[in-house]
C-alpha cells in the first residue's frame, strides 16, 4: 500500500485543499494518508504585533479544526489518517517522515504566485524532490469565482 505524506506546517484554505485531495486520491488509489502537522519555534513568531499573531494563531485554529473533522469523515468511510505532530525544520522533517514510514507521495499545498509564501514553498519541493525518492503531488489554490 502506498503512504502518502501531506505535511501540513501552514494551516490555511490551501493547506486544508491538500488534505482533502489526500484523502480523495487514498479513495480512488487504497493508499494511506499521513499527516504530518509540523510547526516552528514560536520564537520565529516573535517579530509579529501581537493582535496579528493573535488573529493568525485563530484561523490556524479554525483551519485545524476543518482538517480534524476531515479526519474524523475520512474514518467513517473507511480511511484511517495516521498524525503526526512534531517541531522542526520543515525540509528536515518532511525527509525524515518520508525515509522513516516509507512515504511514496508527498501533497504539498501551492499557493497563487502572488503569495509571500509562494518562492520558499517552491524551493522547499525542489529539495524534495532531489533529497526523496517520492513523487511530489502539488495542490494548487481553487480558482476564486467572480
Amino acid at each position: 500500500m502506498n503512504k502518502i505524506l501531506v505535511p501540513l506546517d501552514n494551516f490555511s484554505e490551501i493547506s486544508l485543499n491538500a488534505a482533502r485531495y489526500a484523502v480523495e486520491f487514498a479513495k480512488r488509489s487504497s493508499s494511506k494518508p499521513i499527516f504530518l502537522f509540523l510547526s516552528i519555534n514560536d520564537d520565529a513568531r516573535s517579530d509579529c504585533l501581537v493582535t496579528n499573531l493573535s488573529q493568525a494563531k485563530e484561523k490556524e485554529k479554525k483551519i485545524r479544526e476543518k482538517i480534524e473533522s476531515l479526519i474524523d469523515r475520512s474514518a467513517l468511510e473507511g480511511i484511517n489518517i495516521e498524525q503526526y505532530e512534531c517541531r522542526g525544520e520543515y525540509i528536515e522533517k518532511v525527509c525524515e517522515f518520508a525515509r522513516d514510514l516509507s512515504i511514496a507521495e508527498i501533497v504539498i499545498a501551492v499557493p497563487d504566485k502572488k503569495d509571500k509564501h509562494y518562492k520558499k514553498i517552491k524551493k522547499n519541493i525542489s529539495l524534495l524532490v532531489q533529497m526523496t525518492s517520492c513523487r511530489i503531488l502539488t495542490v494548487k489554490e481553487k480558482e476564486k469565482e467572480n
